[in-house]
């Protein structure tokens, strides 16, 4: 099972999931557990290969919808009936994987640097990645991550929690993740424009140059029960960048459902 960590403070408070983006772990999600723990109860998780779950078995032919299973399994294991889900980046596909096959489960979605399509940037910076995967160090590669996490080098603390996260996935499971990106594009489109009638919460950074122009494109098929909310001062991994407004505009949303 995954590694996980609980923050309970009363029984009738709600559930909010916590769930990272690829190769990171529950660390980035640190700058929101103060505020939120005030109002929720959190589960924070691990994803298979990463952070206290490194050594968790991916399974054989590995995808998304094994992502999410593995997290249900921990809520599950918790007897947690329906909560909130929150992820950011690749962790919103699982977020909306679990909401389309267990809609009975989610309360909410809070979708942080959502990834509803591999946009051009993201396919050039994935084929650039595969092509040199073997030939330049494993820890260049990272550091070239961080560095497109952090384009313009204005939000140096998202690029070092990422690369401090990251130092503990192992290359065998940097191709796992990594091969998971073939054909994801197609998948996400269909998965993000099938109607949900789940509240949804899409935060993005106002500079988050690989994605939020194709949430913003694509808006029109979120449904009624979907809203979006730009960070200014942020990046991909907004809720770091702008942690301050992040916070305000997510508890905002989910304390008023």
């Amino acid at each position: 099972m995954l590694y996980y960590k609980t923050i309970e403070n009363s029984e009738h408070n709600d559930w909010v999931v916590m769930i990272h983006g690829a190769g990171a772990s529950m660390e980035v999600w640190y700058r929101q557990v103060p505020d939120f723990a005030r109002h929720f109860n959190l589960l924070l998780v691990d994803l298979a290969g990463c952070g206290g779950s490194k050594d968790e078995a991916f399974g054989e032919n590995f995808d998304f919808i094994n992502a999410a299973e593995q997290v249900l399994e921990v809520v599950d294991y918790l007897k947690i009936r329906k909560c909130h889900f929150m992820g950011v980046s690749l962790g919103t596909i699982i977020v909306r994987l679990i909401a389309e096959q267990n809609p009975e489960r989610v309360k909410s979605m809070v979708l942080a640097g959502a990834v509803t399509e591999i946009t051009g940037s993201a396919k050039w910076i994935l084929r650039c990645t595969k092509m040199v995967k073997n030939i330049l160090p494993y820890s260049l590669i990272k550091r070239c991550i961080g560095l497109v996490i952090n384009p313009r080098g204005k939000y140096t603390e998202a690029e070092n929690v990422f690369l401090r996260t990251v130092a503990d996935l192992s290359f065998a499971s940097f191709l796992i993740w990594l091969k998971l990106a073939d054909g994801l594009d197609a998948r996400a489109k269909a998965l993000f424009r099938r109607y949900a009638a789940i509240p949804a919460l899409y935060i993005m950074g106002e500079e988050d140059f690989l994605f939020l122009r194709s949430v913003e494109r694509s808006f029109i098929y979120y449904g009624n029960y979907a809203s979006l909310v730009v960070v200014p001062h942020a990046g991909h991994v907004c809720n770091i960048d702008n942690k301050k407004f992040f916070n305000q505009q997510t508890l905002a949303f989910l304390c008023n459902l």
